[in-house]
């Protein structure tokens, strides 16, 4: 288990996992959360300034959430506290295979919990041509291992 003193503001965290996206998970978290044209009909998409089907900003954060809970090693996460600059930078489409990596921005002490600490994270979600296709800077609430020592 890794807990607060352990976040290095600057290190690199990349989970050890992938996302493939399919055309039936677009169309159906679609349907679900955001029911445009071009995440649920396949003619429609095509007709569309995308071209195709492509996935929402709902099924692109809930996938970067999915990525947070395949990190190499555990973190003594208590909760998340907020999401920022979330961006959308490429469409994202069926067949593409997703990948993600997060760096430690910052870090400091709860002034309300003093056995914890926030950790602060910019990460970016890539396609299989490694180009950056939606990223955000989250907040996170982490146990410390020796409250007493900070």
């Amino acid at each position: 288990m890794k807990y607060y003193e352990d976040s290095v503001v600057g290190s690199e965290i990349i989970p050890l996992a992938s996302y493939e996206v399919t055309k039936e998970e677009i169309i159906e978290q679609g349907k679900r959360w955001d029911p445009q044209p071009f995440h649920i009909d396949e003619q429609a998409a095509d007709n569309s300034i995308f071209g195709g089907l492509v996935a929402s900003s709902a099924h692109l954060f809930s996938i970067t959430v999915w990525f947070g809970s395949k990190f190499p090693e555990k973190w003594a996460a208590v909760s998340a506290l907020g999401f920022d600059q979330v961006k959308l930078h490429a469409p994202v489409r069926p067949g593409d295979v997703l990948t993600y990596r997060a760096v430690c921005a910052g870090k400091r002490p709860s002034k309300s919990r003093p056995d914890c600490g926030i950790v602060e994270y910019r990460g970016e979600v890539l396609n299989q041509k490694e180009e950056v296709v939606f990223s955000l800077v989250s907040a996170a609430l982490h146990s410390m291992r020796n409250p007493e020592n900070s």
